[in-house]
């Protein structure tokens, strides 16, 4: 690996580094507003939260692109850092690992925000059946029944 590419690299991954860390605010936020139960909070951040996954894809896109564009596509973080030049080792391993430290938290923080919602739908449902209701069962836009604390039937959405 030529230092120019070893430059580029560690150059994208502190950039996508940065993008990260704005992700993991956001989520950790998020994850204050389902405990307090700020539902407006969470419905208005609905834009800023699709724009942060936008961004994301498109970074990843951009990154498998210029890999493969320095002919490193398929490579993993181990194997860049091993075919990078001495004086980019330590920069390569550092934002490598920052990106790895950010996906397991990303992963982390919504894990718990789900977690949470799960909890509060089934302790929703188990104060509606106290107060006589049969059910929390509503439909889908086909027309389906669906239990509404039940996450896989896709009221909540995809986390």
């Amino acid at each position: 690996m030529q230092a120019t590419a070893a430059a580029e690299i560690a150059d994208f991954l502190g950039a996508y580094n940065g993008h990260f860390t704005e992700m993991c605010s956001f989520l950790a936020e998020k994850q204050n507003k389902v405990l307090a139960d700020d539902l407006v909070w969470l419905h208005d951040s609905l834009n800023e939260e699709q724009r942060l996954v936008m961004r994301g894809n498109s970074i990843e896109g951009k990154r498998v692109e210029m890999l493969e564009r320095l002919g490193f596509g398929g490579y993993t973080s181990s194997k860049l850092i091993e075919e990078a030049p001495e004086e980019y080792k330590g920069r390569l391993r550092l934002e490598c690992v920052n990106v790895e430290h950010s996906i397991d938290r990303i992963k982390a923080l919504n894990a718990d925000i789900l977690e949470a919602i799960e909890k509060k739908m089934a302790a929703a449902e188990d104060f509606l059946r106290g107060k006589g209701m049969q059910g929390t069962d509503v439909y889908d836009e086909a027309g389906v029944r669906v239990r509404l604390g039940n996450p896989d039937d896709g009221i909540i959405g995809d986390v």
